[in-house]
């Protein structure tokens, strides 16, 4: 029930800008229900230099009702790993409105 932060180095490998999104995956799959992820990297994709290494933050807690199911009884480590893959054409984020569309904007709230 503890709410953790914990660090990923990740380092793109590649010789080119490289934008991916991460994957992850938690080990034993029992434990799947009980790992409550509050932020994390694979939230959003991820666009890193050639060459680049870089901190990842993943902020999480495990819910303490894992100690009632009987399937994680004698249960030690819990092994959360992550995969990152390419993204073909990166999100395009939204550009701010023109000037004339703030005008707009600002006469429609005064009908």
């Amino acid at each position: 029930g503890e709410v953790k932060t914990i660090f990923y180095t990740v380092t793109n490998q590649s010789a080119r800008t490289t934008t991916g999104q991460a994957a992850y995956n938690v080990a034993p799959l029992t434990v799947g229900a009980y790992f409550e992820k509050i932020n994390c990297f694979c939230f959003t994709e991820q666009t890193m230099a050639p060459g680049e290494t870089r901190q990842m933050p993943v902020v999480f807690y495990v819910d303490p009702s894992i100690v009632k199911d009987s399937d994680n009884d004698g249960l030690n480590t819990i092994t959360l790993s992550y995969t990152f893959y390419p993204v073909r054409e990166p999100a395009i984020k939204p550009l701010a409105a023109g000037e004339a569309e703030k005008s707009k904007g600002s006469e429609k709230g005064n009908l």
